[in-house]
Formats: C-alpha cells, sequence, structure tokens
C-alpha cells in the first residue's frame, strides 16, 4: 500500500457510521485522491454556475462585467475537467484480469450506469407529465427532450471508453489509441458541425453531433476530453503510486502550457482562415486551450491536497459521488417534468446576493444528500433495495399511475 494512501486520515465525525467495507473501499483503493479533489472542485462550481445562471437577474449578473466576465470564463472549464478527470479514473475502476479482459460484472456495471445516466438525461426533459400524454404532443415540442446534455454525453461516452477496453488488451494499446481518437475528435469537430446532421439522420442520433437543435453536450468534441484523460489515466497507471500525486502536482503545469501555446494560433487559425463558420465550442484551438487549463487546475488540485490531506476522506467519498450530486442539484434546482422548483418558479428574477446564498445553500444540501445516502445504505443492509423501490414506484406513479388518477378524478368531479 502506498505511503500517500496510509496516510490517510479519517476524521472522527464519520468514524462512527463508516463501517470496516467503507473503510477497505477507500483506503486500499488505488485512487488517486488529487484527482477526486479536482472533480469535487469542477462540480461545485458547475453547481454554482448553473444556480446562478438560473435564477439569478441577469441585470445584477452581467457577464460583461468584472468580476462576473472571470466567473463566465472559468464556467467554460468545469465540464472539460470533469470529463478528463472522470476518463483517467475509469482507467483505474476498470480493472484487467490476467489476459487484459475485464470482469463481466465490470461491464455489466459500466453499460447499466451508462444507461441509467442516460434515461434520467432524458427523463428531465420529457415534455409530458406520463406516456399518456406523450401521444398527444406536437412533434416540435419533442426538440427539446433530443437534446444532448451532460448526462447523455456521459453515457454515450463510459459505452465509448468500455468499448475501447474491450477491443484492448493492455492499457498501453488503450492508451495510444485513445489518444488517436481524441485528436481525431478535436480536429475534425469543425468539419462535423458544419454539416446539418438533421437532414440525414433521425433527431436522436442527429442530436449527438450537432448544436443546432440545442444540444449542449455533443460527441464531438466533448467525448475527446474524456480519451484525452483516458490516455492520461494509462500514463498514471504505470507509475509508482506514491509518485502520482507528486507528478501531477509539478508536471501538470508543463503539459497545460505545451497544449496553451500552440492553441492561440490555432484559434486564429480555424476562426479566419476556414471556409465555414466554426463555433467557440468546436474550435481545436479552444479545445486545446481547454485541455491545457484542464491540466493546470489537477497541479494546483494536487498541491492543495497535499497541504488538506486530513480531508482525504471527504475529497474520495465526494469525488466518486459525484454524479450523483449532479443529478441531485438538476432535482433541487429545477425539478422534474411533474413538479417545478426554484429554478421554474422563478427563472432569473432573484437578486444576486439571495441567488448567491441559494446556491450555497443547494451546494451544501446536495452534498448533505450524498452523504446521508451513503450513511443508510451502509447502515442499514436493506436501505438500498428500498431506495430503489421508492424509486420505480415513484416514477411509476407519475408516468402512469398519476395520469390514470387524475382521469378518474376528472371524471368523477366533472
Amino acid at each position: 500500500m502506498s505511503e500517500e494512501i496510509q496516510n490517510i486520515q479519517i476524521p472522527e465525525e464519520v468514524k462512527e457510521y463508516k463501517n470496516k467495507n467503507i473503510k477497505a473501499k477507500l483506503l486500499s483503493s488505488q485512487r488517486i485522491t488529487s484527482l477526486d479533489l479536482a472533480r469535487l472542485m469542477a462540480m461545485i462550481t458547475m453547481i454554482m454556475g448553473h444556480s446562478l445562471d438560473a435564477i439569478a437577474n441577469p441585470a445584477e449578473l452581467d457577464i460583461t462585467q468584472f468580476p462576473w466576465n472571470i466567473w463566465h470564463y472559468i464556467r467554460r472549464f468545469t465540464a472539460p475537467i470533469f470529463l478528463t478527470v472522470s476518463g483517467a479514473v475509469h482507467v483505474f475502476a476498470n480493472k484487467r484480469d490476467e489476459n487484459g479482459k475485464l470482469n463481466k460484472n465490470t461491464i455489466i456495471r459500466r453499460i447499466k450506469m451508462a444507461v441509467i445516466l442516460s434515461v434520467i438525461g432524458y427523463l428531465f426533459m420529457f415534455p409530458a407529465y406520463s406516456f399518456f400524454d406523450a401521444f398527444f404532443i406536437e412533434a416540435k415540442l419533442w426538440k427539446p427532450f433530443f437534446q444532448v446534455n451532460i448526462l447523455q454525453l456521459i453515457g454515450f461516452s463510459l459505452l465509448f471508453v468500455l468499448f475501447l477496453f474491450l477491443i484492448t488488451k493492455k492499457d498501453k494499446s488503450l492508451g495510444i489509441i485513445s489518444f488517436s481518437l481524441a485528436v481525431i475528435i478535436t480536429i475534425s469537430s469543425p468539419f462535423v458541425h458544419s454539416i446539418n446532421w438533421f437532414k440525414y439522420l433521425p433527431e436522436f442520433f442527429a442530436s449527438y453531433l450537432s448544436t443546432e437543435h440545442g444540444s449542449l453536450f455533443p460527441i464531438f468534441p466533448y467525448t475527446g476530453f474524456m480519451l484525452y484523460g483516458v490516455t492520461f489515466g494509462t500514463l498514471l497507471k504505470q507509475m509508482n503510486p506514491e509518485k502520482r500525486t507528486k507528478f501531477l502536482m509539478w508536471a501538470g503545469v508543463p503539459i497545460g502550457i505545451a497544449f496553451l501555446i500552440p492553441s492561440f494560433f490555432i484559434t486564429d487559425f480555424f476562426k479566419y482562415e476556414m471556409p465555414f463558420k466554426v463555433l467557440d465550442k468546436v474550435n481545436p484551438g479552444i479545445i486545446l486551450n481547454q485541455i491545457g487549463v484542464v491540466f493546470i487546475v489537477l497541479s494546483f488540485a494536487s498541491i492543495l491536497y497535499i497541504f488538506t490531506k486530513k480531508l482525504s476522506f471527504y475529497y474520495a467519498f465526494f469525488g466518486k459521488k459525484a454524479l450523483f450530486i449532479y443529478i441531485a442539484h438538476l432535482i433541487v434546482l429545477f425539478g422534474t417534468g411533474w413538479f417545478p422548483s426554484i429554478a421554474r418558479l422563478y427563472p432569473k428574477s432573484i437578486h444576486i446576493i439571495p441567488s448567491i446564498i441559494i446556491s450555497v445553500i443547494i451546494v451544501l444540501l446536495t452534498l448533505g444528500t450524498a452523504y446521508f445516502y451513503e450513511f443508510t445504505i451502509n447502515k442499514f443492509p436493506n436501505a438500498r433495495k428500498y431506495y430503489k423501490y421508492a424509486f420505480y414506484i415513484i416514477l411509476s406513479y407519475f408516468l402512469i399511475i398519476g395520469t390514470l388518477a387524475q382521469l378518474v378524478y376528472q371524471e368523477i368531479f366533472r
């Protein structure tokens, strides 16, 4: 066991609820805690950004003025950081056997996770109150449903990374293929987005390749960030565990600068010299710029981790629960298709100071929800099963039973 892992100190207040299985899972794993910290930082920034953007009055949150122009600039790096770190972490999570193959249970878990994330992403944009109502929805109202947001993008990317694991037997081959594909995605992104995919493909598939109908996270370029992360993860995995965090701390800035310097020239080339319009999100130069900043942030996170090792358990815990936290914040902030929350009740209409306070509360509430969930499923053996049943019952009620009950009620009292 590495010295870094051995030195992790578990705060007294969490010892009371954690059982031996949690300790063993967190302390004996090969998780690089500084990566968890970077992912957690990106997640908190993302939640704050979503919250402020959704509820704050634009007149008071003017992204052309200081300090909100800096805030807006920082937001553009949260998704690349999260995706890159997720790619690196999955190299360690997807363990191969002596023949270089993945365990069958690992494959099933990864597919299940990808499908669940995608389904949840689509459910957030479901345009009807039930499946029965869906048959009577106008075609134009289905466009937001098919938009590809971060959950669908992560779902697809996880399946693609799993595919790369299945066709390779060594991490070295995985790293080479991942880097090659990441570069291809980066370079080809403006060309892919110059095509009107909705002419040739159904809405569902075209939305993964184009932003024309509102998709925020198309495959090109965002899956590339996860592939860069996979590449970096294969390099980290070859290192001695004791040296990984120190490598991130000292090498992050030089690697970041190596991406940043050419990014400015490439950005101008695609902006001014290419024969078609290149959106900022798909400009290869801007993509490289984002990758450069990602590595600089990883260096900063590693330095911060060195000075805050007493919080290692929290970094590992919340880093592992990052997707859970993200989904929870969407529910708290926006609600669902069946019940609205603050961002839908008071969209872009709250003064800036109350908006900041509400955003902080949302962060704390979602972190607390993840903490409480883990507490209950480890303290009570059947809690995980009950949570699952409760989710299925609530979802079934809203999608099926709720509508039938409403129809019966209307029939009785009309």
